[in-house]
This record gives C-alpha cells, structure tokens and sequence, in this order.
C-alpha cells in the first residue's frame, strides 16, 4: 500500500482550512496547515509535500513572497504550488504564476470541483503567461513588490519610532523611579511627620518643576484640612480649609479617579474652587491629587494642589509620579505617627516598669512566705501519716523484743520473732530511703535487691500521701508473686513516679486509675490503665522519644503523653526494659515489661 500524498495549506482562514481539510482528506490526502507565511515555508522543508495550496493574502510574509522564497530553495523547486485567491481579474492571476505558482483556484471554493482541479495539479497540469504579456505581468509584479516593501519599510520605520518613544519613556520613567526609590530611603530614618512632608513636597516641586504645590491632610476630629505649602523661600503652613467645605465633599466623590488635570480640571467645578482657595493661579498648568483613606472607606484622607507655567502640560509619566510620590507622603507620615504614638507608648511603659518591678517583688516574696507556710503545714500532714503507718512495724519490734528476752536462743518462737523483727525493719528502712528522697537528698546509687512489688506499693502510697490521688481514684490488681531485680532503687522509684504522672495528666481528671501487675516467667510487667482521654497515633509513637514535643504547639483539650516518659526509657534502658503506650477504651494504657535477673 502507497504511502498518502502530504498536501500543505498556508491559510489565514480557519473556515477556509477546514473545508479544504475536509474535501481533500476524505479522498486519501495527508493535510498540514500553517496559518502564516513563515511558518508555512519551514513545514514546507520539513514535510517535502506533494503540492503546497496557497493563499495569496496572508498577514506578514504575503503569498507571492511565499511563492518566491519556495522557487527559490532547490529542495522545493520542484514542488507544485496552487494559489487560492479571491482576486478575479486575469492580471490578479497571471501575477501569481509570475512569482512562482504554478496555477490558481478561485475563492470561494466550489467543493464539487475543488478535488477534481487539485488532483489535476497533482498530475501535472501547470498554467503559463501568454509570451506576448509576459514582460508587462513582470513589470507589474515588480512595481506590486516595491509597493509592499515601501509599505512593510514605512511600518518598520513607524514601529522603530514608536519603540524609540517608548524606550525614551521608560528611561524617563526609570530615572524618576529610582530618585523615588532614593527619596523613600533617605526619609526612613524620619519620624516627625511635619520635617517628613516638607521633605517630600520640596523633592516633588525640585523633580517636576512646580511654581506652587500645597499639600493638606485631614485632622483626627475631621473638622478642617490643615497643610504645607511650598514657596521660593522655604516650606510654610498654607490656611487651613473647613472640613464641612462644599468643594472636599464633592471631592470625596472622585478621590479614586487619580489625579484631575488638564481639560478635566478646567471644566470642573474644583478649578474656580481653587481660584477661590488660592491653589493655583491663572493662567497656569494645574493639577489636583485627591487621596483616600486607607483605613476609613470613603473617607477623603487629604489632597494635593499642583501648578506650574502655562504651556507646560503634565505629561502621563509626570502624572504617575505624582501619584507615587503622593502614595509615598501618605505612606511615610502614616508610618511615622505610629512610630512616634510607640515612643511615647516605650516611654510611658518605661516611666511604669520600676514602679510594676517592685510590685512583682513584694508580691513573690509574699508568694514565697505564703508556700513556706503551706509547705509546713503539708509535711506536717506527711509527716503525720508516715508515723501513723510507723506505728504498727514498731510495735511489731517492741512486742517481740519483749518475746526474744524470754526464749533460749534456738527455739521455733524465737525464730519466728526473729523474721518479724527482720521485715519489720526493712519496711521501716524503705519508708526512710522514701522520705529521704521527697525532702530531696540524695543517696549514693549503689545496686542492691529491690522487692519490684513492695516498691511498688510503697511508692503508689506516697503518692497518695503526696494527695496527687484522691480518694478511692487509685484501684490495685496486683497477680504477682515476689519478685526481685538488681538495680539502684532510685531508678525504679523515679519511672513509676512518671508513668503515675502521665496517668494524672489527662485533659479532664480520670476517675479511676488501674494499676496491675503480672508475673511470667522471668518477667515482670506492671499496667496503668485510666480514663483521662486518648492520645492522637501520631503522637504515641514519639511519646518516647527524647526533645518530641519541644517545636509543638499544645492544643487546647487534645492530649499530650506525660513529659517524663522519654526519662523512663532512658532510666529504664538499662534493664533492658520494653515500654508501651497505647490507647485503650476512654484513656490510655502504659505498660513496662522488666526482664528478671538483674542488669
């Protein structure tokens, strides 16, 4: 099977395109369009068509040059070019075969012959100038390409002089930008808004060449319109206009069309108000700059009134640079009240600080007198409760030192005494390491035997000593046996302190808190279980992780994992212990599986 003949159609009309793409294509042809000149001479190397359709008015590159770019490429020499024109005349016609068309179809296109006269092309037909008029259609071809290059040299020479106008434009306009950009950093350190305004209205008439300009601004109370002015021998105060004055009202009407000049300003009623309120002079070129306020819709913040000699009119740039250096003066004096509204503020605050200072001290030292008392008054609770729990192990100790001094050594009474003498002083010697620790002396960490069941009732009962447990909340599911680790007790005694911490720490208070212990084989786990509210997942798995909720900002009743618990994987690491945290039911579960054997 043969391959399809490409047809390329350089059309600037898509309506045209699609009706030759729509009679050629379904007899077989490959179409390609290019909508301009240009474009249609570099598909035309690319694709090598079998027959190019030409339009002869196309934008840019105009056909016949199409035409004579193509005859003249050796690669396309040889190809066929058809021009479709809408020109009848024969002259028209006998023109496109001049500059290298091979034949012509008539606009519109009549589909029922328009297959028929393409394939006839395609099979060799070509049109000829009759020899008699070859050299008059050669003149007028020539005479037609003059005209159009005159005509594409004087659009090139217009658009060169429009760019140069352009190009001189914008340096106008970069210069008057960049002494803007100058201004604007040489009054940033300026925070008086009088020295701040005389400073720019002096730059504006400097930069625009003004014989007046007067520059007002409304009072805080609205009430009159107050101003500078500039004047050949400095900057003075110009009279003060009424706020209630006919002219500003109708002015707030028209303070976001930008600046009134020229023809508008002269038919307006604000140019014989101006005339009446001595804003300029006549005759003179004028212009009036009304400006908004930025924080009051509609309000009219203040205005400018500019002149200068007659027959100088305000050029487009000039009018756009009086509209920033007016945005700038608003700007800058706006920013310089605050600054100077937040000196007096800092020296008010400064002025108060010593007298506040030394409130705060007398206030912590009473605070500080008031928890010594307080602390008193709880360790003498303690204190209280730890002789009351003391009672029943000295007794103990009395009673049967009382039974020791009437038996021989030997016999089974003395024996047993002997074991009750001898746990009655170990829990009496683990109340005293516990007291040690809350009144904050440290002991040496040496490793011994630790009873991980009696340590951990002991410590749960400090606690609610401590009254960080209320009454009945604490519930024990103790199912273990004795167990005995080798470590330093403190380590022990600090995690379960944290683990009950993280217990208590819920949004809302739990009402219970479970604590269980199991023993398996040559393990220990102890569970506290409560009800103060779930933790989010992403947040339980760095609830172990040192430095986790140092960048996070705590939502209000979303729950956090207690502070402490990275310390008991770190106090606990040792032991070759394994910590859970995990959600279950209305709060939390935590779970420290230790290893039994010892370090």
């Amino acid at each position: 099977m043969s391959p399809k003949l490409k047809i390329l159609c350089i059309e600037d009309n898509p309506v045209n395109w699609r009706l030759v793409q729509r009679l050629l294509g379904q007899v077989g042809y490959d179409m390609y369009w290019a909508e301009e000149g240009l474009q249609g001479y570099q598909m035309a190397l690319e694709l090598k068509p079998a027959l190019v359709l030409l339009d002869i008015n196309l934008p840019g590159l105009s056909g016949f040059e199409v035409a004579m770019k193509l005859r003249q490429n050796p690669d396309l020499n040889g190809i066929p070019i058809v021009a479709l024109t809408a020109k009848t005349m024969k002259s028209d016609r006998e023109t496109a075969l001049v500059a290298g068309c091979d034949g012509y179809i008539s606009k519109p296109i009549d589909p029922f012959q328009f297959t028929t006269q393409v394939e006839a092309y395609l099979g060799g037909q070509r049109e000829k100038v009759e020899q008699s008029r070859e050299g008059s259609v050669l003149r007028q071809f020539s005479q037609q390409v003059v005209e159009h290059l005159e005509a594409r040299l004087k659009e090139a020479q217009d658009a060169n002089r429009k760019l140069q106008e352009a190009q001189e434009a914008l340096e106008i306009r970069n210069r008057n930008l960049s002494r803007l950009l100058a201004l604007s950093q040489s009054i940033v350190a300026e925070h008086d808004p009088r020295s701040l305004l005389s400073r720019i209205i002096a730059r504006a008439q400097e930069d625009l060449g003004l014989r007046a300009l007067q520059a007002f601004r409304v009072q805080a109370d609205g009430g009159y319109f107050e101003g500078l002015r500039w004047t050949p021998v400095g900057i003075e105060a110009a009279p003060s206009i009424r706020g209630d004055h006919a002219a500003l009202q109708r002015l707030k009407g028209v303070m976001d069309q930008g600046p009134i000049f020229g023809e508008r300003l002269l038919q307006s009623p604000f140019w014989d108000t101006g005339l009446e309120l001595g804003l300029w002079t006549q005759p003179s070129e004028s212009m009036l700059l009304p400006m908004s306020h930025r924080q009051s819709e509609g309000e009219l913040w203040g205005f400018w009134a500019l002149s200068r000699e007659p027959g100088r009119p305000f050029q487009p740039f000039e009018v756009e640079l009086i509209s920033l250096i007016g945005g700038l003066a608003q700007v800058s004096m706006r920013n310089a009240e605050l600054i100077f509204s937040l000196n007096e503020s800092s020296r008010a605050l400064a002025s108060s600080y010593e007298s506040v200072e030394s409130a705060y001290m007398e206030v912590h030292q009473a605070q500080a007198a008031l928890g010594q008392r307080e602390r008193q008054a709880l360790l003498g609770d303690l204190f209280q409760k730890l002789t009351d729990w003391l009672q029943t192990p000295v007794a103990v100790l009395q009673s049967e030192s009382v039974v020791l001094d009437q038996v021989e050594p030997g016999q089974t009474e003395w024996k047993r005494s002997l074991v009750q003498i001898r746990q009655s002083v170990a829990q009496i010697d683990s109340v005293v390491k516990a007291l040690t620790r809350r009144a904050g002396r440290r002991e040496t960490a040496r490793p011994e035997w630790i009873d991980l069941g009696a340590l951990l009732i002991q410590e749960l009962e400090l606690i609610s000593m401590e009254s960080q447990l209320g009454e009945g909340r604490l519930k024990l599911d103790f199912h273990a046996p004795e167990a005995k680790i080798f470590g330093i007790y403190g380590d022990f005694s600090e995690t379960i302190g944290h683990l009950v911490r993280h217990a208590l720490g819920g949004p809302t208070p739990s009402p219970s808190i479970v604590v269980r212990t199991i023993v398996a084989p040559d393990l220990f786990r102890i569970e506290i279980e409560d009800e103060g509210g779930p933790i989010l997942p992403e947040t339980i798995e760095q609830a172990f992780e040192p430095f986790s909720g140092l960048h996070e900002e705590p939502v209000l009743g979303v729950r956090q994992p207690g502070s402490g618990l990275p310390s008991c994987r770190q106090l606990m690491s040792t032991y070759k212990a394994a910590l859970d945290l995990r959600n279950q039911g209305e709060g939390t579960c935590l779970s420290l599986a230790l290893p039994l054997g010892g370090a």
